[in-house]
């Protein structure tokens, strides 16, 4: 979806080029690259480089002393010049190898340090992001919603608090929430992985974040080549993270993996700069004051505070516009002393008719079945009336999409008519207790 909501761009981070300017602990770099290579058996120090995202003299760095320490030896040379030397491991490097594979079997890019991405994230803030009533106006422009409505949803938006969006079920909530989740725009820099007190937690996660890249490295006006960027950051469109009914308490905790010893962040982390929508809330495995409970800090302070497997707690940025949609009365989430930790609580109620038939006249046109409003006019009496029967805002599409189907499978043209509404009727709605057949 396109926006111009004003979105500041980051700057790309400069690649350090020292490992002192890394900043991580010397021995999880050395224990990385030999893991590395006890893995590939050989590589170049460029391959090395490019694995680890890593600026070729911080590799060389590490290397030099891999080989000065007996960890591993040149096996000779692609071509000539310092960055086609083939190294390997030693005897001696193969026993490291495996000793730091017993502490993690992380191997990748090396990850950034706690403080580096504290302070990535407040650079690149969700609360610097500016949303105007034109943004969100033009990504619901395909929903028929009321204007104090429409007023209500954009000023939650553009506060970019923790937002409810509740209502009967079909009238477009979760078009709401995707669609706010997409008004932020802009982008923000995310690391592969970050280290915390020797623990490698996984950040960048491809299923949940959409990679935008980067332009090839030019020379500059100057005849020198332009500061390449550090590789260990990932340049993604700010992140859109969903939850439904699968979310469990696990998922806003850390994952540690037995196995690999290796934490996989939990969903709001890969959320920071973003938005974390909590689709169907109230009906995940963990009960929703419960959701609200482990979040009462971070939505007043914006900081997390997560456990390590060892006991230990760590501070992260709660850096997200956090977006529910529910379609149970909000009373029954939790009690108000809860519920006002979520700032906005907006509803999307049931159509009018005059609402019902706009949604209905778009709902035809757009897949070019002519309208006939007297004959969608007649639905009011008896299909909604005479059984009680609320309105709701998906009920258009799906009775178009059923006369579509009926007119596809007898290979005519669809037309809107008051015996294919009908029919349509009987398929779609339930039949109610004790009604004729």
């Amino acid at each position: 979806m396109t926006t111009t909501a004003a979105a500041p761009t980051p700057s790309p981070l400069a690649e350090p080029a020292t490992l002192e300017e890394l900043g991580l602990e010397y021995g999880s770099l050395i224990d990385l690259t030999l893991k590395t290579l006890f893995y590939r058996m050989r590589m170049t120090r460029t391959g090395l480089a490019d694995e680890l995202k890593l600026a070729g003299s911080a590799m060389q760095e590490l290397l030099t002393r891999l080989t000065q320490d007996g960890l591993a030896t040149v096996l000779g040379a692609e071509t000539t010049g310092f960055s086609c030397y083939m190294y390997g491991l030693t005897e001696k490097g193969m026993d490291r190898a495996e000793t730091a594979l017993g502490r993690s079997h992380y191997v990748g890019p090396a990850p950034v340090t706690l403080a580096d991405y504290v302070r990535q994230v407040r650079a690149q803030t969700v609360g610097d992001v500016t949303i105007s009533r034109a943004d969100v106006e033009r990504g619901l422009g395909g929903l028929v919603l009321a204007g104090t409505t429409l007023g209500r949803i954009g000023v939650a938006a553009s506060s970019r608090r923790a937002t409810l969006i509740y209502g009967p079920s079909g009238n477009g909530k979760t078009t709401v929430v995707r669609t706010l989740g997409g008004v932020l725009g802009g982008s923000v820099h995310i690391p592969y992985a970050v280290e915390v007190v020797g623990q490698t937690i996984n950040v960048y996660d491809p299923s949940k974040h959409e990679r935008i890249e980067e332009e090839a490295t030019e020379a500059a006006a100057d005849g020198f080549m332009k500061a390449r960027s550090d590789r260990r950051w990932v340049h993604v469109r700010r992140p859109r993270v969903w939850a439904g009914g699968e979310l469990t308490r696990h998922s806003l905790e850390l994952v540690y993996d037995d196995a690999s010893k290796v934490y996989e962040a939990p969903l709001q982390l890969k959320a920071n700069g973003g938005t974390l929508i909590i689709d169907d809330f109230g009906r995940q495995q963990m009960p929703a004051v419960q959701l609200l409970n482990r979040w009462i800090v971070a939505l007043e302070g914006g900081v997390d505070h997560l456990t390590l497997h060892t006991g230990q707690t760590i501070e992260i940025p709660f850096d997200v516009l956090i977006l529910f949609s529910t379609n149970l009365p909000p009373d029954r989430l939790a009690d108000e002393a809860f519920l006002r930790r979520i700032r906005y609580k907006v509803e999307i109620p049931n159509p009018t008719q005059e609402e019902y038939l706009r949604i209905f006249e778009h709902e035809c046109r757009s897949r070019g079945v002519p309208y006939d409003e007297s004959a969608v006019r007649r639905l009011f009496s008896e299909w909604y009336e005479q059984h009680n029967r609320d309105m709701r805002g998906c009920h258009p599409r799906d009775l178009v999409d059923a006369i579509v189907d009926a007119a596809r499978y007898d290979e005519r043209s669809p037309a809107i008519s008051i015996e294919a509404l009908d029919e349509a009727c009987r398929t779609y709605f339930l039949r109610p207790l004790n009604a004729p057949t």
